[in-house]
């Protein structure tokens, strides 16, 4: 099977939380630029050479709210990816095992039981990185 159909059929699986994981990350990667435009306006403040507008008191509770903001959306992030990671793995170790049982009894597995065992484990876990790859990547590029 064609990789990129296989990507396809894995980004179309469940693609509400992906969409939502893509968002999130996004924001994560995203907020230290809110931090460091409010640190440049904090120090534009202290020299005093800036026009009317935000007091250094402001901007430093700004500034609180973006970590805090941060801090929220990488909390929520782990929560929603490690269940949309669970939900991934799970799916394709099913389909793997499906596949397996619904083939005759003598021909159900051509190689040693310890080859299924590492399909099973670092051919799905493989999968699921590629995933992670493109929502971090959306993330830092966005």
């Amino acid at each position: 099977m064609n990789t990129w159909r296989v990507l396809g059929k894995v980004l179309g699986y469940l693609p509400g939380p992906f969409a939502l994981n893509l968002l999130l990350w996004g924001l994560f990667w995203m907020l230290p630029l809110a931090t460091g435009y409010l640190s440049r306006e904090a120090f534009d403040a202290l020299t005093a050479a800036t026009p009317a507008g935000p007091n250094l008191s402001t901007l430093v509770a700004l500034l609180r709210g973006t970590a805090a903001a941060r801090i929220a959306v990488n909390t929520w992030g782990v929560a929603v990816w490690a269940d949309y990671w669970f939900g991934l793995v799970g799916w394709l170790r099913r389909n793997l095992l499906e596949r397996i049982l619904s083939m005759p009894g003598a021909r159900a597995l051509a190689a040693a039981p310890s080859e299924a065992m590492s399909r099973f484990r670092d051919d799905v876990d493989e999968v699921g990185r590629l995933v992670e790859l493109i929502v971090d990547g959306v993330g830092i590029v966005g």
